[in-house]
């Protein structure tokens, strides 16, 4: 059965589970609990009498021994988000519960479980207690300010915020603020971790910068998202974790965001699923150090760069991505978004992208998939309608590109076209062609008749990558553009290659120049 490349860029439809009746993140989730620690033996008694200063020096050794043993050891650049604390891990019943219809503005001191309803026309929501956790449970709530935003958490451990189903609730802060800190930028603003969930909707307003923000690590489990702000939609400067949930996002500045760059680990974001739409005037996801991708629907209508950070994983999920420059980013070019070079320049092996999974594709004016260090294709399936201008192409990476799995159709200008490593473990097809205009069928097919590769281009293009865990080396294919046939090749090694073009310095393997006349050659 033919793998279908024929995509027009449009919004994927939900799955049926996400049109379902049932009440949005109901989902199966994922259990954040630490891992059980290993039970240890009881050691036998030995009969051996050690000197007071023996037993001085190794009582230190043992305990570090014994809680290496018990909870391991965890890097400080690992990219782990299974300590961030859940909802469930805080004993609510420890708290007193409370109802408050809202009139004028709130301040909460004490931790504690806080229904409300009604509406704040000029004025906000303070949190600040202590060390003790507060939840806000949202039932049809609306909070204006003048001045300021209008949610701010000073000091809580953890702040949970859940909107009740069948709800909405708007919170709108002010587009200037007068006598605050400088730090203080966004509507809901968190200075310490902050959990979203429910199954209502959240609407923010973000008249001056941000719209969600929260300094620590935010969490987002469940609920419906429409976000509208003047900079960032939704910021978690240490970490930035999505679970489930329906998200809407529109920014000037970057739609999902974390920009710690100052500790290592930090300045990440993980995507377990839910569906994301983003218009975003800058990055669609901006991470400054680890972006890590392993389910739902991200859809970037508008971007400057779609996906950007120093280390890009995708593991699953349906992405689609359009950019005015690179689609997916690792480390960003000479964008003033770009990560932050100073902790990341001094090595391209610091820059990565592996695709292991997942259905992803990419419409840019830049490089479709850009890495300034190494690039992994391992599975899932790839399209790229790349750039139309020589500058750029439609795969592109500063060290290595690698096919090892998966099946990938990227077509773009030639100018910067770039081959796979020889050290791949999947075969490739490079075309170059003179210029195709848009809506031109590229079909593989198998000496059999069988189509293993279509897609019909959303823009013109003079070189296109073909690969595919189909492609079989010694047997022979035939490209047909427009259902007229191009060429045919026997694939007799890693890369063949037809048409009149070559491949660029310092990316992927440079082969040289091309034939002539649609034949094909193999290297």
């Amino acid at each position: 059965m033919a793998e279908n490349f024929n995509e027009q860029g449009s919004e994927p439809e939900r799955s049926a589970d996400e049109n379902s009746d049932r009440p949005l993140g109901t989902r199966d989730q994922k259990s954040f609990e630490p891992s059980a620690q290993k039970s240890l033996k009881t050691p036998k008694k030995v009969g051996l009498k050690l000197p007071l200063t023996a037993l001085i020096i190794l009582i230190p050794i043992l305990i570090i021994a014994l809680a290496v043993f018990l909870g391991g050891t965890k890097s400080s650049d690992s990219f782990d988000l299974s300590d961030n604390i859940s909802d469930s891990s805080i004993n609510w019943g420890n708290y007193t519960s409370s109802e408050i219809e809202l009139s004028d503005s709130l301040k909460i001191t004490s931790g504690g479980v806080y229904t409300l309803s009604r509406e704040i026309s000029d004025g906000m929501i303070e949190i600040d207690a202590g060390t003790a956790d507060v939840k806000l449970i949202l039932n049809g709530v609306s909070v204006t300010n003048s001045n300021g935003p209008a949610l701010l958490v000073l000091q809580a451990d953890h702040v949970v915020i859940e909107t009740v189903a069948g709800t909405t609730n708007t919170f709108s802060d002010s587009s200037i603020y007068e006598n605050w800190d400088e730090d203080i930028c966004a509507t809901i603003f968190s200075k310490d971790d902050l959990i979203l969930q429910g199954d209502g909707t959240l609407t923010v307003n973000g008249n001056f910068e941000d719209g969600i923000v929260s300094k620590d690590d935010l969490k987002i489990i469940s609920g419906t998202y429409v976000i509208d702000a003047k900079d960032d939609g939704i910021r978690g400067r240490d970490s930035l974790y999505i679970v489930d949930g329906n998200f809407d996002i529109t920014s000037g500045g970057d739609g999902l965001k974390s920009n710690n760059s100052e500790e290592t680990g930090k300045g990440t974001i993980l995507i377990d699923g839910g569906y994301v739409l983003i218009s975003a005037g800058d990055d669609g996801v901006h991470a400054e150090s680890t972006l890590e991708i392993n389910g739902g629907t991200i859809v970037v209508k508008k971007s400057y760069e779609g996906l950007e950070g120093a280390r890009i994983t995708i593991n699953g999920g349906d992405i689609h991505v359009a950019s005015s420059d690179d689609g997916l980013n690792a480390a960003g070019g000479n964008d003033s978004s770009s990560p932050n070079m100073g902790n990341y320049q001094s090595s391209s092996s610091t820059y990565s992208i592996v695709i292991n999974g997942g259905r992803i594709y990419v419409t840019s004016s830049g490089d479709g998939i850009d890495s300034n260090g190494t690039l992994a294709i391992n599975g899932g399936e790839v399209i790229v309608d790349g750039p139309t201008n020589s500058g750029n192409g439609a795969l592109d990476a500063e060290g290595s590109i690698t096919f090892n799995g998966g099946s990938i159709v990227a077509v773009g200008a030639s100018g910067m076209a770039v081959a796979p490593d020889p050290s791949s473990e999947g075969l490739s097809i490079s075309v170059f062609s003179s210029t195709y205009s848009s809506g031109t069928v590229l079909s593989l097919k198998n000496s059999s008749g069988e189509t293993i590769l279509e897609h019909t281009s959303q823009k013109s293009f003079s070189h296109a990558v073909l690969s595919s865990d189909k492609l079989v080396e010694g047997e022979t294919y035939t490209l047909f553009l427009n259902g007229e046939e191009y060429a045919s090749m026997t694939l007799v090694s890693k890369t063949t290659v037809s048409g009149t073009g070559g491949f660029t310095q310092g990316g992927g393997f440079n082969m040289g120049g091309g034939d002539h006349g649609g034949g094909a050659r193999r290297m």
